[in-house]
């Protein structure tokens, strides 16, 4: 089942929010589906910016769904859903392959800024290639799916288990050889030692 990350999420959510106020309550039928359409249109291409899975289809297919049955405008709601479902079908053919890297981090949205994203940074400037914004996780469902996708395509992963990610309570398991779990007083070696054991990565082609 696809877990959308938080960030596709919230986008969504504005998107359609947004596409749905801006129709006039009083709009006739046909500009209804216009809008509707446009609506599918630009999920897709949210889809496109966000590398979103072929599998993230479903998903969107039912939050636009969700827009259509609250609009309180009269107008054929079955056939909306089914020009819009037409349209966001085109997602699974626009999924681009996923580039396998040497190291995917997963962590809570309160860590993106201050911790994820400056190890991430001093990773690449190591010449490490790191999956980074997919890896976001604000549930134990998302946390779940982040491993699997992260052993399914990339090399190694590491999880940066900060108080705010415990107090999550996230199913994290123990340590193994493709997945480390770095503790709050690990991530000021964290750069250095991920650096190495994505090099050693590369060598051993895990």
């Amino acid at each position: 089942m696809f877990v959308p990350p938080q960030g596709l999420r919230h986008a969504v959510t504005l998107l359609t929010t947004t596409r749905a106020r801006a129709i006039p309550v009083d709009a006739p039928p046909d500009a209804v589906h216009l809008a509707l359409e446009r609506l599918a249109r630009d999920l897709v291409a949210l889809a496109d910016d966000t590398r979103a899975p072929a599998e993230s289809t479903a998903w969107l297919t039912d939050e636009f769904n969700r827009t259509v049955d609250r609009l309180p405008q009269t107008f054929d709601r079955g056939a909306a859903k089914a020009a819009g479902a037409s349209v966001l079908a085109s997602i699974a053919s626009h999924s681009p392959a996923v580039q396998s890297r040497d190291l995917f981090l997963i962590y809570v949205p309160e860590d993106r800024l201050p911790i994820a994203a400056p190890i991430a940074i001093e990773l690449t400037k190591r010449r490490v290639s790191v999956a980074f914004s997919d890896f976001e996780v604000a549930s134990a469902e998302q946390f779940t799916a982040a491993v699997a996708r992260g052993l399914a395509h990339h090399r190694r992963g590491a999880v940066l288990a900060t108080p705010a990610f415990d107090r999550a309570r996230y199913p994290i398991g123990a340590a193994n050889d493709r997945v480390r779990v770095l503790r709050s007083d690990d991530l000021a070696r964290a750069v250095e030692h991920l650096a190495e054991w994505a090099a050693a990565s590369r060598v051993s082609k895990l």
